[in-house]
């Protein structure tokens, strides 16, 4: 009876030495198929070349939070929300895609339904209702997510939590992983949907990587972004340490905004992330540069 073996793969950030080899496990396991759940590109400084290499490898692709912020930008550039310093590092991605590539995230959905072998499956980024939500099993959330799912599993990415599946009521739930940012095992994660006569077995891979290797690459393209040194800094040392340095420092730039401003945040246009001013973000910077490897 015929099977069909699914890879999926969400959160690659611009990892290109991660997704490579991941891919080449993939080929290992005799995958068929390829379903890519978005935040492809930024945070690390291979933007096209990530986009290139997902591009030929499926049509099974969804729009992550990180093409969004690009898009939201192309459609608002004359805001003030991108007079920061802060915004330059989303910018500066924008500005590094190529217009095919531009035009490719352009054209992503949101969220795919898939059938393979009798088996519907329900593709997002975040969750079944927004691209951002961050979904966590053992929620409120996650039991709505059970009673209204109409395919047979969902899969998720986003929160980049370790990879996990539940079902109930026999319908499943799959967080698929993380294959280039940060997550606690330290190696890229991605899951094997095997799909048979209506049934699906679900597989999580962990995948190892050299680090050295991606500071190798960083630095014979020239390095970091520009625009965006601070920011991919803190990405690198987050992947290569498994410290959440980002957190951190969005933490400690967000009590420097508080002091600023007597207590209370200024409203800000963006609602993905908090947006600091120039000089609190500079100041912070100072204080993490110990951090900064690139």
């Amino acid at each position: 009876m015929k099977k069909v073996k699914i890879a999926v793969l969400s959160d690659i950030h611009a990892n290109i030495v991660a997704l490579e080899e991941v891919l080449k496990d993939a080929k290992e396991q005799n995958v068929d198929e390829y379903i890519v759940l978005g935040d492809v590109i930024t945070d690390l400084p291979f933007t096209n070349e990530t986009i290139d290499k997902v591009k030929e490898l499926t049509p099974y692709v969804i729009k992550g939070n990180r093409e969004e912020y690009l898009l939201t930008y192309e459609r608002t550039k004359e805001d003030e929300m991108w007079k920061t310093m802060q915004s330059n590092s989303v910018i500066c991605y924008y500005k590094h895609l190529s217009e095919q590539n531009r035009e490719y995230i352009r054209n992503l959905p949101d969220n795919l339904s898939l059938e393979f072998e009798g088996v519907k499956i329900k593709a997002v980024h975040g969750s079944p209702y927004e691209i951002s939500e961050l979904l966590y099993f053992n929620t409120p959330q996650m039991d709505r997510v059970f009673k209204e799912l109409e395919e047979d599993i969902l899969v998720y990415g986003h929160n980049h939590k370790v990879a996990e599946h539940q079902t109930r009521f026999g319908k499943t739930v799959a967080q698929v992983g993380v294959v280039g940012m940060l997550n606690k095992i330290g190696k890229a994660q991605y899951t094997i949907l095997e799909c048979k006569n209506t049934a699906v077995e679900v597989q999580t891979r962990d995948i190892s990587y050299n680090k050295e290797e991606l500071k190798r690459r960083i630095q014979l393209r020239g390095g970091v972004y520009p625009e965006a040194r601070i920011w991919q800094n803190l990405c690198y040392y987050s992947v290569v340490s498994g410290e959440d340095i980002r957190t951190a420092f969005c933490r400690q730039a967000k009590k420097e905004m508080l002091q600023k401003y007597d207590g209370k945040y200024p409203e800000r246009i963006d609602t993905h992330f908090d947006s600091f001013d120039d000089d609190v973000y500079l100041k912070v910077a100072n204080q993490f540069e110990k951090y900064f490897l690139l």
